[in-house]
């Protein structure tokens, strides 16, 4: 088990449940949740664990680079494609072992990049920038709109766990049933 899927799985205990990997044999013939996650030993929802890592792109072209050479240039900043990219692979191991979606999927992220946060999140599940004034700017929906379109209505929440910041928890509700389940199991008022 990786470290990050360590404390994913303390993250879920210290709150009651009960966490399960699947067999060598399952995971063998194909792609699958991390986890399967009880309560009072009632299945109730399957976790996958992703992490998000501080991008190293600059720093490994200055470490090739020759004393004294500039490095570097312009490049789309790789944040949003990093998180879509962690909802896209996670939706297809849900899909391996919950296609009908009888039960909740739950993912959670651990963010290790300072530069990376709750709010990047939001922007690629809404859309939206949100301003400090509580404007929204739908300056992002390349990301949300894209890909992840229809994917992010197979998360019913994600976990965020941050190395830099606050943890949080973005509940979906893109299925009723699914969200008063997860909120009652996380204490959601």
């Amino acid at each position: 088990m990786s470290p990050d899927e360590e404390r994913v799985k303390r993250y879920l205990e210290d709150r009651g449940f009960t966490v399960d990997r699947f067999s060598k044999e399952k995971t063998r013939t194909g792609k699958t949740p991390d986890f399967r996650v009880f309560q009072n030993t009632k299945f109730l929802f399957y976790c996958e664990v992703k992490s998000s890592v501080e991008d190293r792109w600059l720093d490994e072209k200055l470490n090739k680079a020759s004393p004294g050479k500039l490095v570097g240039g312009a490049r789309t900043d790789p944040i949003y494609n990093r998180l879509t990219g962690a909802i896209h692979k996670a939706v297809q191991q849900f899909d391996a072992v919950n296609k009908s979606r009888k039960h909740p999927n739950v993912l959670a992220i651990l963010n290790h990049d300072d530069k990376c946060g709750f709010e990047d999140l939001i922007a690629i599940i809404t859309g939206n920038f949100y301003a400090a004034d509580g404007t929204a700017h739908p300056i992002f929906r390349k990301f949300s709109h894209g890909r992840i379109k229809n994917e992010k209505e197979k998360i019913h929440l994600i976990i965020w766990l941050d190395d830099h910041g606050q943890d949080h928890r973005f509940f979906s509700e893109a299925d009723e049933t699914h969200h008063l389940v997860l909120g009652a199991a996380f204490g959601k008022k």
